[in-house]
């Protein structure tokens, strides 16, 4: 029987802004992975805002919105896009988040991209993440989904059932 995954929420740390050298390194300490059962009661926010220099990089995002579409498939396509519905997307900025809700099934691995649609040159890949079957029953789940071109840094949060 293949497992599948619920994409609970899509949280932006950083929107795509260019390269920001300072940015970047503030970045890297990240938890790549993180089990919320870990929080205590607490949000995915508000740990992630407590991590040295997190605040300040959210901070210094500029104003453009990132045009969000996800696909299971690293193909960039909006029209192969698994949400928003209707192949459309969802204006994105640091420090917001989106409850997409949606199931995907998950038979061994599963891959998940985010990604900017550009309607003047190719979409650009905002990062992506690794949903895997043996993750079943572990609770809620936070992975880090990255791009250091894009330079935008955001958490997608799931459920293996």
């Amino acid at each position: 029987m293949t497992a599948t995954a619920t994409i609970q929420q899509i949280y932006c740390l950083r929107h795509a802004t260019g390269t920001d050298l300072g940015v970047v390194q503030g970045l890297a300490g990240l938890v790549p992975v993180k089990l919320l059962s870990e929080l205590e009661g607490g949000t995915l926010a508000d740990f992630v805002k407590g991590l040295p220099n997190v605040t300040a990089a959210i901070d210094s995002a500029r104003s453009d919105p990132d045009n969000l579409f996800i696909t299971t498939s690293t193909s960039g396509d909006v029209e192969d896009s698994i949400w928003p519905p209707g192949h459309e997307t969802v204006d994105m900025q640091a420090d917001q988040s989106q409850a997409p809700g949606i199931d995907v099934p998950v038979e061994f691995s599963q891959n998940i991209s985010l990604w900017d649609h550009d309607s003047a040159s190719s979409n650009d890949l905002l990062g992506s993440i690794t949903i895997f079957e043996s993750e079943q029953g572990a609770g809620e789940i936070a992975k880090l989904a990255k791009s250091e071109v894009e330079t935008s840094y955001y958490y997608v949060t799931y459920l293996v059932h």
